[in-house]
């Protein structure tokens, strides 16, 4: 379980962010929202240790982050940023396998529980058809998937990916989440997720995280937060909350 104490991140003394008593634990679906800039990216970057607490403490199963050695916190916790570094002249296995560095001996040599590994996440997210090919060459959504694969094969309990739709089209953000959420079940991984869009976040997370100014504004399941009065708090804009026809969801329309 992921815990934070009372932190705290500034840069220059302006407070980017401050969250006490806010934690994420194995087996469920966290999706943070707010506006650009509410700390959604900064609070995924403390969990994964990309930036430092100015004060107070982030904790991963009792233990600060900090006192993790880098190859273990790895083992626990795989992080998608929101800017994808390039994979020139990689294949999708080359890409994939790269999920593994935690796991490798001290010659860094793939085992055959590696490349089992590999298989297994190829497998998992449906593009081992595509295993062979030039990550370069891969649409938008093959590549989404393809990145996810290697956090899959990392082996890791937790997965936090930052706006993992910004470059999809409609369709491939549904098959997006719809993996994530599957993968999340079948598997117990504990997910949090940056996301835009307040309705995808309301049918495929389990619970919402809301920030704004830096600052936790809600938090609880979709029915709990999807209401007029807190979704014009967190965003600033009056929304109707309706139900679903298909599943009672509920959805938001701007007003």
């Amino acid at each position: 379980m992921f815990e934070l104490n009372a932190c705290r991140f500034e840069v220059n003394g302006h407070c980017l962010l401050e969250a006490d008593d806010l934690s994420f634990r194995e087996g469920l679906v966290y999706g943070l929202i707010g506006h650009n800039g509410s700390g959604k990216s900064t609070l995924l970057k403390l969990l994964a240790r990309q930036q430092c607490a100015s004060c107070g403490e982030v904790c991963l199963n009792g233990r600060s982050v900090q006192a993790w050695g880098d190859r273990e916190f790895a083992r626990n916790v795989a992080y998608l940023p929101q800017h994808l570094p390039g994979a020139t002249s990689l294949t999708v296995r080359e890409l994939v396998a790269f999920g593994r560095y935690p796991w490798r001996g001290l010659l860094g040599r793939m085992t055959a529980e590696d490349r089992g590994q590999v298989d297994r996440a190829l497998d998992l997210t449906h593009t081992a058809t595509l295993a062979e090919r030039m990550v370069d060459t891969l649409s938008g959504g093959e590549k989404q998937r393809v990145w996810l694969a290697m956090l899959l094969a990392q082996g890791s309990r937790f997965l936090l990916l930052d706006e993992p739709l910004s470059a999809l089209d409609i369709a491939h953000q549904v098959d997006t989440l719809a993996l994530i959420r599957e993968l999340a079940g079948s598997l117990g991984l504990g997910v949090i997720i940056v996301l835009h869009d307040v309705n995808m976040v309301s049918r495929y997370c389990d619970q919402l995280v809301a920030l704004r100014g830096g600052r936790l504004l809600a938090r609880g399941t979709p029915h709990e937060l999807m209401r007029d009065t807190t979704l014009e708090a967190i965003y600033g804009i009056r929304m109707s909350v309706m139900a679903h026809p298909a599943d009672n969801h509920p959805i938001a329309v701007v007003q």
